[in-house]
């Protein structure tokens, strides 16, 4: 590590670094995001089947593709200015509010909770708050984050800048104050998932296949600029076998499993995982994800089960503490 490096000053713990201006969700973005993770669920492709919702409802860990260039600047000041290309993801937490919905204009502060410097780089831990212009909170995203320090580091950091896509200067936009309107959302989430279902139930499980295409289409959604998902270059550079799977496209399509187990992605309340082992893909192979499900612990009189997940890649778990807080369905409670 630099003198520079070791001198720099973290950012200040617990300032809130707001976005100058919103994100707005569109019904096409929504359904390119619910193509990169997989998940075919009515609700993120027909309008016609929102139910009660007003327009379509985009996958739990869409937030990942809301990460526009003003973004990245925004996690860049929280960051002190830290190259994302030295930052792997280690845990994420995603507390739901309610559904994202084509028309939503998204705002986004980020809090850095703690930073530590460890062998070989950092651990930095954000809170991430997305709400809607209109309607207030929508998501309450906590993630932490794994900084490759010393000479790998900036080795890996120096490659990366002649082979990911430039970040040209864009002009700053001045947010426009403009009338959020009336748009209903129903007073509960639906759910397909019946009260009756007892503790212990496995679901089926769902096997995704990813190829080396997938990884640059999520990458593009998301604008992700970090090569190490598709270039072979830097894969080797790290000493990985392969290009390296997003942590947040393993969970997007943990979530698509969940949504297609419990019926409705509205019904998810909480997801949270820890990335315990990276996916990789190798050339001219793809790699196979297997997720299963059990539900550990339902409570009815909150309405309300817990799902634990995992998941596998060649028989390598990939995913650890992963667990989903999901609702019932009050007509078969009552039943």
């Amino acid at each position: 590590m630099t003198h520079e490096e070791t001198m720099r000053p973290p950012p200040t713990i617990g300032h809130i670094f707001r976005s100058r201006d919103h994100y707005e969700v569109g019904r096409e973005k929504i359904r390119e995001f619910a193509r990169a993770v997989q998940d075919f669920h009515p609700a993120h492709w027909d309008d016609a089947d929102t139910l009660g919702y007003p327009g379509l409802i985009a996958p739990v860990t869409f937030a990942s593709a809301t990460i526009s260039a003003v973004q990245r600047d925004l996690l860049r000041m929280a960051l002190g200015g830290y190259d994302p290309a030295r930052l792997v993801q280690v845990e994420q937490e995603i507390h739901c509010h309610r559904p994202v919905v084509a028309g939503d204009r998204l705002t986004h502060e980020v809090t850095v909770d703690s930073w530590r410097t460890v062998a070989g780089g950092d651990i930095i831990a954000l809170t991430t708050v997305i709400g809607d212009l209109g309607t207030g909170p929508v998501q309450t995203v906590h993630t932490t984050l794994a900084g490759r320090g010393g000479i790998e580091g900036r080795r890996v950091g120096g490659i990366a800048k002649n082979i990911a896509l430039q970040e040209l200067p864009i002009p700053q936009r001045e947010p426009r104050h403009t009338s959020p309107g009336n748009r209903p959302f129903p007073a509960s989430p639906a759910s397909g998932l019946s009260g009756k279902t007892p503790a212990g139930y496995r679901f089926p499980s769902r096997t995704f296949r990813l190829t080396r295409g997938e990884l640059v289409n999520y990458a593009g959604v998301c604008g992700d600029l970090n090569p190490i998902h598709w270039s072979d270059d830097i894969a080797r550079v790290t000493g990985a076998p392969g290009v390296v799977t997003h942590g947040m496209l393993t969970m997007g399509l943990g979530a698509a499993a969940l949504t297609s187990w419990v019926g409705h992605p509205a019904a998810i309340l909480d997801f949270s995982t820890v990335f315990t082992h990276p996916v990789h893909v190798v050339t001219g192979r793809a790699a196979e994800i297997e997720f299963t499900g059990t539900v550990t612990a339902v409570d009815l009189d909150a309405c309300r089960a817990t799902v634990a997940l995992a998941a596998q890649c060649d028989g390598t778990s990939v995913i650890g503490r992963a667990a989903a807080t999901v609702a019932l369905d009050d007509q078969s409670i009552m039943v």
